[in-house]
């Protein structure tokens, strides 16, 4: 059966997520020093399991006990990490090389500043990200992470004094909607309001091509980690549109029933999908659409 392949432009690693790979492969080049980065560098296994062959080891600094770091290498994940850790790990004599986005650390600077000027600071994403764990843990009161508008107007509802004057920023990887619609929620109260969009702008075109993308094709194949918060992300987005749509992590995933009857097929990849798992997603496709009827 013959199928069209449509393949997004914005469908690879993110500049943030290229940055962070070169600064690890660079590291790793060569070295024979101990190499560690704090938690997964980027949000992809394969690409993670990838490094570690190539001799990349894995830190968890929120465990008690951490290996003698004293002189060994440990580079800081795409995502950030928060103040204390990155102190402690100093303080354990590792050399610590930053490879935070850029975009990442342009939100946790925005936070700062508008900490510094007596906001109460809400960040708008997953309490849960490392992302947003790094940004809330580089102030020095605390902020709140706000998921969506009726969070917002709970929020509000329980903290007259507190909302009173309030400083907002996004999580990078957030829908620009999301994002407007808990600003409103506060709008909607007589709040000194300061409002920072730190989205990332390479995410929003991603996002947005999808959305595009959904509109030509009957079948939408969002490949990239599962762990991957702005992956699952793009996969609801398309699903919303109501194109049928699957999220894998691994193009092997892919099976002669998924694409089966579908004759125009979309893929696109997360910010921290390399462009070889793209590649393997439609030789894939080609392959299984070859022995279809």
């Amino acid at each position: 059966m013959k199928v069209e392949i449509e393949v997004a432009r914005n469908s690879t690693f993110c500049p943030g997520v290229q940055r962070a790979i070169k600064i690890v492969e660079a590291e790793l080049s060569g070295s024979k020093k101990i190499i560690y980065t704090a938690g997964p560098i980027i949000h992809n296994p394969e690409v993670v399991k990838r490094l570690e062959f190539l001799g990349l080891r894995l830190l968890d600094p929120n465990k008690d006990q951490i290996p003698e770091l004293h002189g060994a290498t440990v580079i800081i994940r795409s995502h950030g990490i928060d103040l204390a850790t990155e102190e402690k790990l100093k303080k354990g004599g590792a050399i610590v090389i930053d490879a935070t986005c850029p975009n990442v650390k342009r939100a946790q600077e925005a936070a700062k500043a508008l900490e510094d000027r007596g906001y109460h600071v809400i960040v708008v994403g997953s309490a849960k990200h490392p992302e947003v764990i790094s940004i809330v843990g580089r102030l020095s009161r605390k902020a709140t992470v706000i998921e969506n508008p009726v969070q917002a107007r709970k929020w509000i509802c329980d903290n007259q004094e507190l909302s009173k004057r309030v400083g907002i920023i996004s999580q990078t990887t957030i829908p620009q909607d999301l994002f407007q619609s808990v600003v409103e929620a506060f709008r909607e109260h007589q709040i000194e309001l300061a409002v920072r969009d730190t989205r990332c702008e390479s995410v929003s075109r991603r996002q947005n091509e999808a959305l595009e993308m959904c509109k030509r094709v009957d079948l939408m194949i969002v490949i990239g980690g599962r762990n991957s918060s702005n992956t699952a992300k793009l996969a609801e987005l398309c699903k919303d549109t109501g194109v049928e749509t699957i999220h894998v992590e691994d193009p092997k995933e892919i099976e002669r029933k998924t694409i089966a009857g579908f004759r125009r097929i979309g893929i696109i990849g997360g910010a921290s999908t390399p462009d070889w798992q793209i590649e393997e997603g439609v030789k894939r496709i080609r392959s299984l659409a070859a022995r279809q009827p």
